[in-house]
């Protein structure tokens, strides 16, 4: 799936990031999804669900915050962004954490 068609369809804000695995030139993102944000969502569904995404060939990740990447543990998507095949996703817990990276495809599952 393409980032840009993920990121239209799917509401990510306030979702949390449950896990964040970058190895080599892929990216793993386990996030528990606020179900009652979606477009579909009716009452009486779950209100969360967990979901995967997995980006291969990245180039480019940064990973900008105080905290390690392996403390990750609900951290919230506060945004999304795709601009310039550049994904940029900003997470907040007790400080802000930013990662970027080059893709263009994504896994949904």
């Amino acid at each position: 799936m393409q980032i840009e068609d993920i990121i239209q369809k799917i509401d990510f804000h306030d979702s949390n990031v449950i896990e964040l695995l970058h190895e080599n030139d892929r990216v793993k993102l386990k996030i528990d999804l606020c179900m009652w944000k979606q477009e579909e969502y009716q009452q009486g569904d779950d209100e969360l669900k967990e979901v995967l995404l997995e980006f291969d060939s990245v180039v480019d990740y940064k990973w900008d915050s105080n905290k390690a990447e392996t403390d990750i543990d609900y951290d919230t998507i506060l945004e999304i962004s795709y601009s310039n095949e550049v994904l940029k996703i900003v997470l907040a817990d007790d400080e802000v954490s930013i990662i970027t990276f080059k893709c263009n495809t994504v896994k949904f599952t």
